[in-house]
């Protein structure tokens, strides 16, 4: 199978996902704003954030993991895979409890002063915490289970466990909204029971589907220097993953302070709608990871470098094709989205939206980086504007700016600012040429994106129902994209695959 069809079929089987996702969530943040309210829905994200803001250590020792599997997988070596599946369980262990440690005292803090929690409502903040500790510390030891999925490429079973972890979420949040008890203590238990049930079940998956997960043999496979290899990788991606979530987390107790847990509503509804939207273009970027990955294992060279610049432009557009009209339409879709709409939603929306799209670029070049493993330099760099979010933020707040400023501050530092540090350094490190990546990235971009704002703009201002405004923008926009967006030899491509499918599925029914 081509590369070009590895990465279509798998992006099928995460779009399923992301569809089943985006209904669902849908109907269930509706939901669970209508039962718990926006000051319990505020406070859910808070402590939430709280717990997220330490996950970076799932999230960095999972694409260390990752990224050494599939580099073994480019260089062929099977013994090499289980050396580091097993070494990788091993370092897992020991972060997850240097993990509990660390939450535990992190209570002490977060609720004595740092977190803005409604009187009387302290109690059952902390079993929200307590439960989202419990979830976080057993997802570090599956770690490794979930990275080998993704090193193999199996989307599928990926997708069909995500498909089944919002349909828990709804049922969950169906049966919040019709119980008479402490519903946000029950939501949180509940969440914390159905995180665990589908780790179970990928953890019991890859032992019956992979021979190195089959038998876990830690002490025949203990190797010092692969520990410290996939600790330095973890290590320093810790870094660039946790000043980044810092930013965003600190830019929410900072409103939070200021401004209250309504205000932390509309960022969480902002926060997730930005998410779900990013999941559009994250579902290419996770299909094309382990084969960039596996081509840097390979020495394919020239294969890293022409994956990056196609992943950066396509990647882009398929996240403004729903972004852009999204954006012009935000407060009609909030008002249909949601029962009540809490104050400074939609302009937390569109910032968010704006954002999204610009890292968008960076995220493909920095997954070029780490395929690369020298990423030391530029966690450090990556860093600075991260941190400078928060102490801009603070400081505006301090004298009387509005609560988007934050956001406005996010924009800027971490995702412009953020941006031009990755494209200098997948330059320094990977070998990205700034004028091949300005002519077949960037003028194809802004040569796209320009005349779609104004279509869909002018599309705004029909008098005509906002639903069918959106479609018709949509619909109005993908001729821009074909001819403007894609090179001949991407259309070609496309066009073939398109062919060779209607080819197979005709064979198939005679």
């Amino acid at each position: 199978m081509s590369t070009a069809q590895r990465v279509i079929k798998n992006t099928i089987w995460l779009y399923a996902r992301m569809a089943a996702s985006i209904l669902v969530n849908i109907f269930t943040t509706r939901i669970l704003l209508q039962a718990l309210g926006a000051s319990d829905y505020g406070l859910y994200n808070v402590v939430g954030g709280a717990i997220t803001m330490l996950g970076f250590l799932t999230a960095s020792m999972s694409t260390a993991t990752q990224r050494f599997i599939s580099y073994a997988e480019g260089q062929g070596d099977r013994d090499r895979i289980k050396e580091i599946f097993n070494n990788a369980q091993l370092v897992h262990y020991g972060v997850a409890a240097v993990t509990a440690l660390l939450l535990i005292a992190a209570a002490f803090v977060f609720f004595n002063g740092v977190l803005n929690i409604p009187d009387g409502r302290e109690t059952v903040a902390m079993g929200v915490y307590a439960c989202m500790v419990f979830s976080t510390v057993f997802s570090i030891t599956i770690v490794p289970y979930d990275a080998l999925l993704n090193a193999h490429e199996n989307m599928r079973f990926y997708s069909i466990a995500g498909i089944c972890d919002v349909l828990f979420k709804f049922v969950i949040a169906l049966i919040v909204m019709y119980v008479d008890t402490e519903r946000l203590m029950l939501y949180a238990i509940m969440m914390a029971a159905e995180s665990w049930l589908l780790r179970a079940i990928t953890k019991y998956y890859c032992t019956r589907h992979y021979e190195e997960s089959r038998h876990t043999e830690i002490r025949r496979y203990y190797n010092k220097n692969t520990v410290k290899q996939i600790t330095s990788f973890a290590g320093w991606n810790m870094v660039n993953i946790s000043s980044a979530m810092i930013s965003l987390y600190g830019t929410n107790i900072i409103i939070n302070h200021f401004f209250g847990t309504e205000i932390n509503a509309a960022l969480g509804i902002a926060t997730q709608l930005s998410g779900v939207l990013m999941g559009i273009s994250a579902n290419l970027v996770k299909a094309i990871t382990p084969i960039l990955v596996k081509s840097e294992g390979a020495k394919q060279k020239n294969a890293v470098l022409n994956i990056t610049y196609k992943s950066c432009k396509l990647s882009f557009l398929l996240l403004s094709f729903f972004c852009i009209p999204v954006s012009f339409f935000i407060e009609p879709i909030l008002n249909l989205w949601l029962h009540a709409v809490p104050s400074y939603t939609a302009i937390f929306c569109l910032i968010m939206l704006i954002s999204a799209l610009i890292d968008q670029i960076g995220t493909i070049l920095y997954q070029t980086i780490s395929a690369n493993g020298d990423i030391k330099k530029f966690s450090i760099a990556i860093m600075i504007p991260n941190i400078f979010t928060i102490l801009a933020t603070f400081i505006m707040f301090h004298f009387g700016f509005a609560p988007y400023w934050g956001l406005i501050n996010w924009l800027i530092y971490r995702s412009i600012i953020g941006g031009i540090i990755r494209l200098y350094y997948s330059h320094k490190i990977s070998g990205i040429s700034i004028p091949i990546f300005n002519k077949n990235v960037m003028l194809p971009l802004i040569s796209a994106i320009v005349p779609i704002c104004i279509i869909t703009s002018i599309i705004q201002l029909l008098n005509v129902n906002w639903i069918i405004a959106l479609i018709i923008s949509m619909i109005v926009n993908i001729p821009i994209y074909w001819l403007v967006g894609l090179t001949n030899d991407e259309k070609k491509t496309i066009l073939n695959i398109i062919q060779r499918n209607k080819h197979n599925a005709f064979t198939t029914q005679n």
